[in-house]
């Protein structure tokens, strides 16, 4: 009977070809993904680095180089003496204080966008900026 009512075949198989197209969707999802979302993971607290400590090198090719390699937003940029002579005569204490903390809010993030990194690889990283820009600090600056 179904086969001479071509509207009666079509009402009757498209709910069926939907629900079973649900069921089959539901069936197949693994819902493992551990993802909570994008801003729960903005506040999520971030695991620290806790194995070898990174190089000054490495921690700025990580992150620090996506604004000091260009001289984004008054960045100093490695090797630019000038910029950087500027900055350390406040002091190493200051210069860590920007790095850890910020610096007004936009112009350089807190940890320098770096979140995994622990404060002795920043301390890294702004003296090899520095070591680039031909100052050397002894280490109780």
């Amino acid at each position: 009977m179904l086969a001479k009512c071509p509207v009666c075949l079509r009402k009757t198989i498209h709910p069926l070809l939907t629900v079973a197209l649900l069921l089959s969707t539901a069936a197949c999802s693994n819902n493992t993904n551990t993802t909570t979302g994008f801003w729960e993971e903005m506040r999520a607290d971030v695991a620290v680095n806790n194995g070898p400590s990174r190089t000054g090198k490495q921690v700025y090719d990580y992150r620090c180089k996506s604004c000091h390699a260009r001289n984004t937003q008054g960045a100093p940029m490695p090797g630019d003496e000038y910029e950087w002579r500027q900055r350390v005569q406040k002091g190493m204490d200051v210069l860590m204080e920007h790095t850890i903390n910020g610096y007004q809010r936009t112009l350089m993030p807190a940890r320098g966008g770096c979140l995994d990194c622990n404060d002795t690889e920043l301390r890294n990283a702004v003296l090899y900026m520095l070591s680039k820009s031909g100052i050397e600090l002894n280490n109780q600056d």
